[in-house]
This record gives structure tokens, C-alpha cells and sequence, in this order.
């Protein structure tokens, strides 16, 4: 499979400690993440891609770590030995609330990734 396109409905934010993946609320629903989210690590063409699925099929995206988008950003989550990925979203702003969603990337994975970044 090629390496999918970003998705205008989300920006990435590389941590100190995490790796933060912050979803638009103009196109996700607030209690999107109040149900059961799924995230896998695939390959494609030597490309990471964080794969998230939701119970809500409309929302699953995939999203491809690229070295060549990240390189000048904070590299401090690309060093823990476990990549923690934040998946955020901020409520509508009257509730003034931020959800979250935690996943850890496996040693192996995050040694995979490591590799890709410094190719």
C-alpha cells in the first residue's frame, strides 16, 4: 500500500514525552473518545503509520510519521523507550474540557521507528 496522505483534521505534536495527536472538533464529535479507540503501528514503503480506529468507522485515519515533517521538531518522545501516543481532542468551547486517549508503542516498534527517523 502507498503511504497514506495526512489528514487536514488533526496535527501532530511531538513532545518532550510524548508524541500528541490532536484531532479538530469542527470534525470529530466530543465524546468521540469516550469509546473504545483503537491504535496499531504499520509499515508502508519504511513509513510508520499510526493507524487509529474507532467504533465509529467514519473517523478511523491513518497517519504517517515523516521524518522529512518532524525533523525540526521536538525529538524528545523519539527517546523514551516507549513512544507514548496522546490522542487529544478539545471539547466544544463552552465545556471547556480536553479528552484523551493514551497508547503506548511497543520497545520493538519504537525501535523501528528510531531507525526510520535517523535513516
Amino acid at each position: 500500500m502507498p503511504i497514506p496522505e495526512r489528514s487536514p483534521y488533526i496535527r501532530v505534536l511531538p513532545g518532550t514525552d510524548t508524541l500528541d495527536i490532536i484531532l479538530k472538533n469542527t470534525h470529530f464529535p466530543d465524546d468521540l473518545l469516550s469509546e473504545n479507540v483503537e491504535c496499531h503501528l504499520r509499515w508502508e514503503e519504511g513509513t510508520p503509520v499510526l493507524v487509529f480506529q474507532f467504533k465509529q468507522a467514519a473517523y478511523d485515519f491513518s497517519e504517517p510519521l515523516l521524518a522529512s515533517d518532524l525533523k525540526n521538531s521536538e525529538r524528545g518522545w523519539l527517546q523514551q523507550p516507549a513512544i507514548t501516543v496522546r490522542l487529544l481532542l478539545a471539547d466544544s468551547v463552552i465545556a471547556d474540557k480536553i479528552s484523551q486517549r493514551t497508547f503506548s508503542i511497543s520497545e520493538h516498534e519504537t525501535d523501528g521507528i528510531r531507525k526510520a527517523f535517523d535513516s
